[in-house]
């Protein structure tokens, strides 16, 4: 809910969304959030914290067959439709490293993702396309990425695209003085 450009950070990244439904998984300040935006998206508010992978499987009931996960904190231009329309299994978007990554791909697959292992030449951009088989692998707490990712992996049933390392973050001082600086000068 930072406000950049006169709006809440998180309305740019449901705006990149418009045409598909929203689930925002809450917890701290859910109420701030809930307020804002209203009957417009549903909500999966988490009463303790779960990690990513407990809230996600706490949100089933909310999910369909097959849908996207993104962060809160990340904004991209992206063509989502193009990208659930294009891959119909679940898929790892990534790009080529920066400084660390976390994935390595072959073929168009994730062959191995591993938080821990920053040599790998991709690291994942921050959105997946995901189906509800994936419930079987959540835990109750714990982090949705590194279960999941792995797993899929391993069993060679990620597909991954490649693409570009345009995006606004606001996961650290340095990404929020950025992103405040495209979005304030009109840039994103």
């Amino acid at each position: 809910m930072i406000p950049l450009a006169g709006r809440p950070f998180l309305e740019y990244v449901v705006d990149s969304f418009r045409d598909f439904e929203i689930v925002l998984l809450t917890g701290h300040k859910s109420e701030v959030i809930e307020a804002h935006f209203g009957a417009r998206v549903a909500y999966s508010r988490e009463r303790e914290p779960l990690g990513t992978g407990g809230a996600l499987r706490q949100a089933r009931p909310l999910l369909g067959e097959r849908f996207l996960v993104t962060y809160g904190d990340v904004l991209r231009r992206f063509d989502y439709d193009r990208f659930v329309r294009e891959h119909q299994e679940p898929a790892l978007a990534v790009y080529e490293r920066m400084t660390v990554g976390n994935t390595d791909i072959h073929d168009g697959r994730v062959i191995r993702f591993d938080k821990r292992a920053p040599e790998l030449p991709y690291i994942d951009a921050g959105f997946s396309l995901m189906d509800a088989a994936i419930f079987d692998l959540l835990p109750e707490r714990g982090s949705y990425e590194e279960i999941v990712f792995p797993a899929l992996a391993a069993a060679r049933r990620l597909a991954c695209e490649i693409v570009d390392h345009d995006f606004y973050d606001i996961g650290t001082p340095e990404e929020l003085a950025r992103t405040r600086m495209a979005l304030e000068g009109g840039a994103a």
